[in-house]
């Protein structure tokens, strides 16, 4: 390691989208960041993702996560183009909303649920008759129950924005060490002083914890708590057929299925506890192409082109975890974002550079700080079946 890169203002360990986009922030406000990556960069759930902005199609209840989740939604547009023009890569972000569809009486309920209260907070979400959802979404099922648009949700090519990401924070001045583990964090008189890598130490007042599913890993001093976040497996299918094959993204409870504009369409996702095993199994395959088949009988004739599954930063509240270690000045925490990495990428990285410079943000993230007691959150019992 050279000794330009033996001290920083801030390391940042974990170079997924979180990780990039917050160095960029940080090195555009005149921090000396370095970037600490395992593997390479986006090389985990940032590229395993279908890259969802839908704060409303896969917000099931109100809670401490939609506000950031909707600021980080208005976020986007901005934010996306800045990476587009730093990066020189179309990320192909979309504003053609999300159909979301219910086929049995019981999914209808809890549908029509989700789109009452999303109403009573002035969110649009727009009721459409079969004949109407069948405009927006030809290969959808003829027989519907129920289905709603929610216009204001978007997507983008999660894949290439993770490449723009890291091409736009090398740019903005940070040092990206890729292939390079973070062991664990020291401290000194009570506060962070360095991060250790198998490369080295790296002397630094500030690290902000953004590894991902591996965030748990990363050792800490004694008498600090430790991260509670863990790997959820997510399986997924590349569909292929012709570009526009599917119009715009469609979501049921049990599978969701996200065009992109080269014709692939990303059917997932299965939600598992299974360690750090990256495995496609025959039954989730299978379950997600029945799902799939029963939704949109109009895609039958898609070739499956590969399948994949990706690690996801879960905890036991599914909420991230934002913010300053209450036990150790120095630590900043990115981690445990879940299922919401994409969504949540330009207002993580704007609250978490205000918190590290100016010791304050105005975005919100009350209820999503590492303080807070963590619960697993309470389900209606169900039949199993791949859901996201």
């Amino acid at each position: 390691m050279a000794g330009s890169e033996r001290s920083a203002d801030v390391v940042v360990i974990g170079g997924g989208l979180i990780g990039c986009a917050l160095a960029r922030e940080l090195a555009r406000r005149g921090a000396r960041t370095v970037l600490v990556e395992r593997a390479e960069l986006a090389g985990e759930a940032s590229r395993a993702a279908a890259g969802m902005v839908a704060p409303q199609a896969e917000t099931e209840r109100p809670g401490p996560l939609l506000p950031l989740a909707l600021e980080s939604r208005r976020l986007y547009p901005d934010w996306v183009a800045s990476l587009e023009a730093e990066s020189g890569l179309d990320v192909e972000y979309r504003e053609d909303g999300i159909l979301y569809v219910a086929l049995a009486a019981a999914d209808a309920r809890v549908l029509s649920a989700r789109a009452a209260w999303q109403r009573r907070l002035g969110l649009r979400a727009v009721r459409l008759d079969p004949r109407e959802a069948r405009r927006l979404a030809p290969v959808v099922a003829p027989r519907i129950r129920l289905a709603i648009h929610f216009p204001d949700d978007h997507r983008v090519n999660n894949e290439r924005l993770s490449i723009a990401a890291g091409i736009a924070a090398r740019r903005a001045g940070v040092v990206v060490r890729e292939r390079t583990r973070a062991s664990a964090i020291r401290a000194r008189s009570g506060r962070v002083s360095g991060v250790v890598t198998d490369d080295g130490a790296i002397a630094t007042p500030v690290v902000v914890n953004a590894a991902g599913a591996w965030a748990g890993q990363v050792g800490l001093p004694v008498g600090v708590r430790e991260l509670s976040v863990f790997p959820v497996r997510g399986q997924m299918l590349v569909l292929r057929g012709p570009p526009g094959a599917l119009a715009l993204p469609l979501y049921s409870r049990h599978a969701y299925l996200v065009p992109r504009l080269d014709g692939r369409v990303l059917l997932g996702s299965t939600r598992e506890r299974a360690g750090f095993d990256k495995r496609v199994t025959m039954g989730a395959a299978a379950a997600l192409l029945g799902a799939a088949a029963a939704v949109a009988p109009g895609l039958a004739g898609l070739s499956v082109e590969r399948t994949y599954a990706g690690l996801r930063p879960g905890t036991p509240d599914e909420l991230p975890i934002l913010g300053a270690a209450r036990d150790l000045p120095g630590l900043f925490c990115a981690a445990g974002l879940y299922r919401s990495g994409i969504l949540l990428a330009p207002a993580t990285a704007v609250a978490l550079a205000d918190l590290i410079l100016d010791g304050a943000t105005a975005l919100p993230l009350r209820g999503l700080g590492p303080g807070r007691p963590q619960r697993a959150p309470l389900r209606p019992r169900r039949r199993r079946a791949p859901r996201r």
